[in-house]
């Protein structure tokens, strides 16, 4: 779908609840970290076990931000398949 904008993404929330974790729940690495835009839950991402990508198909949260958030972090939507 290529870039988007958070207008045009349905999935976006517009507050990301602060990290759980500093490391990713399911492994504990701290590497290239996704924060889940919904709820909090910290997963590394896939070129480390890909926690962040289990945690959309269990849950069905499908926005997530890097880590640490700050004014490089990136915002990703998996249903959109696009950048926000």
């Amino acid at each position: 779908m290529g870039w988007s904008t958070k207008a045009q993404c349905p999935h976006i929330t517009w507050e990301t609840p602060q990290p759980r974790t500093e490391a990713c729940e399911e492994c504990g690495s701290d590497y290239e970290l996704r924060v889940c835009a919904e709820c909090g839950h910290v997963g590394c991402s896939e070129s480390e076990l890909g926690h962040d990508t289990d945690h959309f198909r269990e849950t069905g949260h499908a926005v997530i931000q890097s880590l640490p958030l700050n004014e490089d972090s990136f915002t990703w939507c998996y249903t959109c398949e696009s950048y926000l």
